[in-house]
């Protein structure tokens, strides 16, 4: 699985910082169940990881991402900060549906049901998709901001034995910066994906030899390679960090 090394955090803290740090600050809370009870856009504007159902127990994982970006915390740092406040919060392990703090009946979910809550391999995926999503939003705003001379971005996806074949169709193709495909493919495009773009001139473009793709032409690989849930740009509403308090507020109350 990829990881954000420190050269790529300390990226993020030059976006600028304190905004990538707003960003992440701004977020509200929002309890789900599953992954995908918090649908594309509003992953955006919340903060949440599944089957957590208590405020103080999303806001402990919340306070220590919140540091990624900070501080530049490593994995490890995240870890060793994080697993004792789990465990003392009761949010660790494996346990049945019905003893998940904060838990409330859903229709067809059985009680009785194990489901996994923290565990080292859960802790890392929180650190690493949001360190990824961050360091892809970061890359993406800087890029908007240069269209005029760097019209043409490039996807990249990583050489590593794991690589997904579903992106590959995507790897090495450019397509203009306002092709609505960006509106779908923008990295990440799946849990730990490690895919990336680049931005580039067209005397650039021309002299690798690449032809300008069109997204339209590419939109069977995004339904048959990319999760339904993935199917959105989770940068594009970054200049709207700031969330809707009142909503949240409504949000956090109907979980009690």
């Amino acid at each position: 699985m990829p990881n954000l090394n420190n050269a790529q955090i300390r990226y993020l803290l030059t976006l600028p910082p304190e905004e990538i740090v707003r960003w992440y600050e701004g977020k509200g809370y929002r309890f789900s169940w599953n992954w995908k009870d918090t649908w594309q856009d509003a992953h955006t504007r919340s903060f949440t990881v599944a089957k957590v159902m208590k405020l103080d127990i999303l806001q402990s994982i919340k306070n220590e991402v919140d540091k990624i970006f900070k501080s530049g915390i490593t994995y490890e740092q995240f870890y060793r900060e994080l697993e004792p406040t789990l465990k003392r919060l009761g949010w660790w392990g494996k346990v049945k549906a019905k003893d998940v703090p904060g838990y409330k009946p859903r229709p067809g979910l059985d009680p009785d049901k194990m489901v996994q809550l923290g565990s080292p391999h859960r802790l890392k995926t929180i650190y690493q998709v949001n360190a990824n999503v961050a360091y892809n939003t970061g890359r993406y705003n800087f890029f908007m901001q240069n269209t005029t001379s760097r019209p043409y971005w490039k996807y990249h996806q990583i050489e590593r034995p794991t690589y997904r074949k579903e992106h590959k169709p995507f790897d090495n193709k450019v397509f203009r910066f306002d092709d609505p495909i960006w509106k779908i493919i923008n990295p990440p495009n799946g849990w730990m994906c490690g895919c990336y773009i680049t931005a580039h001139t067209l005397d650039e473009i021309k002299g690798q030899g690449i032809k300008v793709s069109k997204g339209k032409d590419f939109m069977k690989f995004v339904k048959d390679g990319i999760p339904e849930e993935w199917q959105y740009n989770p940068a594009e509403n970054y200049a709207a960090w700031l969330p809707d308090l009142k909503k949240y507020d409504k949000d956090i109350k109907s979980n009690f």
